[in-house]
């Protein structure tokens, strides 16, 4: 009898071992989740903030951001290791990230841009003033309905694509965020989908253009990203040009 219930237990662990060693890798994943968002909150306010003294930049940004993000690529509590860490987020940066300028819009630049002669430089920018804000003119824009005191707030939004790494959890976790159906007949830890063949991605129904990659690329270098999104407002502290962000990143108006 004794030998009986033995047996029964180990054929109950070995039921349940498998779901019990895929929560502990989910939580593992899940801590590293939340630091890598709570650093990429740092991160985007380090950027507004270079963005704020550089005109809005969009190439001091992405240092800010890079700098920021340096952390989670630390390895080694060195400076070797600080180097690579920077070398790392930067190539993150320009590569896993996206920076959108959601405030001041086009229509602000529209309707408060001037142009402003630096002697200094001999050129001329057309830029949205940022001194003795107290006492300028508080009316609306015509096309933003703003005044230019909300003009001279930069708010921005970063798309940061961020690497699951534990083992399963990071396939499981890919293929849920991105609504990938038509698996085939062993689900998701299939190789391939089912219409390889139509969508190297697996058909994603809510698919992520930023941080995507092909499910054969994903087999192959085992790095599922996923997509973390943050803001930061901060005042500027220097005229905002059009030149320092392009009309690009500029955030489209609905």
């Amino acid at each position: 009898m004794k030998r009986r219930m033995m047996g029964q237990g180990m054929t109950e662990f070995l039921v349940v071992a498998p779901l019990l060693l895929f929560f502990g890798f989910a939580i593992v994943q899940f801590v590293l989740l939340y630091q890598a968002k709570s650093t990429l909150d740092v991160a985007v306010l380090e950027a507004a903030r270079e963005g704020a003294v550089n005109h809005g930049s969009m190439d001091t940004m992405r240092t800010g951001l890079a700098r920021g993000l340096a952390p989670l690529y630390a390895r080694h509590a060195d400076a070797t290791g600080v180097q690579a860490a920077m070398l790392a987020a930067r190539e993150a940066a320009n590569e896993m990230a996206s920076i959108e300028v959601v405030n001041p819009t086009a229509a602000m630049m529209r309707d408060f841009a001037r142009p402003r002669f630096y002697p200094a430089e001999s050129a001329t920018y057309d830029e949205i003033p940022n001194d003795m804000l107290m006492y300028r003119d508080i009316a609306h824009g015509v096309e933003s309905d703003v005044n230019v005191q909300d003009a001279n707030l930069l708010k921005v939004r970063v798309h940061y694509c961020f690497d699951l790494i534990v083992p399963v959890v990071n396939k499981v976790l890919y293929y849920a965020t991105n609504v990938i159906g038509n698996i085939a007949a062993n689900g998701v830890f299939s190789r391939e989908p089912a219409d390889a063949d139509v969508d190297s991605y697996g058909s994603p129904k809510r698919p992520d253009s930023v941080c995507r990659t092909t499910l054969a690329d994903g087999w192959k270098s085992q790095r599922w990203p996923i997509a973390l999104e943050s803001e930061a407002i901060v005042r500027m502290q220097s005229p905002f040009r059009v030149d320092g962000a392009s009309v690009a990143d500029l955030a489209v108006e609905r």
